[in-house]
């Protein structure tokens, strides 16, 4: 005898749509949190969701539909993920965004953009519709309170379906029978159920599981290296390793997000520093430059990793000087006294001349010499002559000392290995059969989460996408064997 028609395991955006579609469409639910509250990773985002064809973008005049961004996703991806499943991930994101809005997210209809020139990874600076990735027309939709929106909505929404919630309890296994999935165990008790959702996030706090899974995130990093993150606190990997401990096929290498940053691991950081200098360019290991500074934070991880991992962002006197901390926004400038407590920790070099600081880097002189000039040379044309960055409000870097800083791939966004899941959201085997009763969602299921990342947003359209999916999928299951034991 089952005590509910769904457990789902995780209590964010993907765990609280699973349980709200379902609990709309009639099933007993019952969500199990590891922490002390619901949201997860979700609630600790922006919000941006990726969506076309979608009431806000009309409201703009914008056409767009769900073809255009599955041939989009696709080719992003260099169709290396499963098309029926990101064709249902496309069809579904459109009407889970409207979902959610009906409940009461509000994103409001007006064109919103990431601040100008800044070259700190960040998305639009206030709530709207913009343009996530490198697509038009827009498709990242940005709710008034951030991700939180979603997951509070949801919360209360399932609350009011009949939901029951259990927080501070985390899963140590999956019931089987016959080779489907009956429940789970918490503290040695079985909680039986006609269906489990793996919501339980990523494997970002997990390093065990970064190194066999994610190996990009610790690449060319020291044995004791641990990588910083902003997935939430439960994003320990628990669904992976259910899903695997039961039969399920395990996917998605190095597929997910990796932020690039500035890397400091030595400089001892009191208060908030301020964001690095908008004047400044990122080059190789040789001194090259090599991309536009202000590509989005969804395309710049890509042209890091093509350069092996470790660029250098440069700067000058004059605009350590010329930053002030106490602006607002994206373009502030680090504190000049911060620079200085970083070049006396070793995590920022300097040196007088250009090509002091290349010998203090390892690159060549007259390679880093020839960029900066380029830099400069462009700065009094207004074109930059191999990237096409806009150049509004930039100064030469041409006052010493000069300063360079290790720009790397070191905090870990969000993962995309979990096990296999199908149009559905059902849990696949290695054979790619569905596991009868398993299903998962976001983090934790993997096949929509590819190694391109295709824009803000993507992340938390597919928890939310896919867990209202299996919300779905669930319910109608359980209609069908209702009508069939009569």
């Amino acid at each position: 005898m089952a005590d509910y028609d769904l457990i789902v395991i995780g209590g964010g955006g993907a765990g609280l749509a699973a349980a709200a579609a379902a609990a709309e469409g009639g099933c007993t639910v019952l969500v199990v949190e590891a922490e002390e509250r619901i949201g997860g990773s979700t609630a600790l985002s922006d919000g941006v969701f990726n969506a076309a064809g979608t009431s806000v973008q009309r409201s703009l005049g914008l056409e767009d539909s769900t073809e255009a961004y599955f041939d989009y996703y696709m080719t992003l991806n260099a169709w290396r993920q499963p098309a029926g499943l990101i064709r249902s991930f496309c069809e579904n994101a459109t009407s889970t965004l409207e979902w959610l809005m009906s409940l009461g997210v509000e994103i409001p209809a007006r064109l919103v953009h990431k601040v100008k020139g800044v070259v700190y990874p960040c998305s639009a600076a206030t709530p709207g519709l913009y343009a996530a990735g490198v697509e038009w027309p827009p498709r990242g939709h940005i709710p008034v309170g951030g991700g939180a929106a979603y997951t509070d909505v949801l919360y209360q929404y399932a609350g009011s379906k009949g939901v029951e919630f259990a927080f501070n309890t985390r899963v140590q296994a999956l019931l089987s029978e016959g080779g489907a999935v009956t429940g789970i165990e918490v503290e040695g008790q079985p909680i039986r159920s006609h269906a489990v959702a793996l919501a339980a996030g990523g494997i970002a706090h997990d390093k065990d599981l970064l190194a066999r899974w994610f190996p990009d995130a610790l690449a060319g990093y020291e044995d004791d290296y641990v990588p910083a993150t902003i997935s939430a606190a439960g994003s320990r990997g628990d669904g992976l390793r259910l899903a695997e401990a039961v039969g399920g096929l395990i996917e998605g290498v190095n597929c997910g997000l990796l932020g690039s940053m500035a890397y400091f691991p030595r400089t001892e950081v009191k208060g908030f520093p301020g964001y690095q200098p908008t004047s400044l360019i990122y080059v190789n290991q040789t001194g090259r430059r090599f991309a536009d500074e202000t590509a989005p934070y969804a395309v710049m991880p890509g042209l890091i990793k093509a350069q092996g991992g470790l660029v250098w962002g440069i700067f000058d006197e004059a605009a350590r000087l010329r930053s002030d901390p106490t602006l607002s926004g994206y373009a502030q400038g680090w504190s000049p006294d911060f620079v200085l407590a970083a070049v006396a920790a070793g995590d920022i070099r300097s040196a007088p001349t250009l090509a002091g600081l290349a010998e203090a880097t390892g690159m060549d002189p007259a390679v880093l010499e020839g960029a900066v000039a380029h830099y400069n040379e462009d700065l009094g044309t207004g074109v930059d002559r191999y990237y096409l960055r806009s150049l509004d409000g930039l100064y030469p870097i041409a006052s010493g000392p000069f300063y360079a800083f290790q720009y790397r791939l070191c905090n870990v966004g969000l993962t995309g290995a979990g096990v296999r899941i199908d149009a559905q959201g059902r849990a696949l085997d290695p054979a790619l059969n569905p596991i009868p009763g398993l299903y998962a969602a976001g983090e934790s299921g993997a096949g929509v989460l590819g190694e391109r990342y295709v824009g803000g947003g993507n992340a938390v359209a597919n928890a939310l996408t896919m867990g209202r999916v299996v919300g779905q999928t669930v319910a109608a299951t359980v209609r069908e064997h209702e009508v069939e034991a009569a």
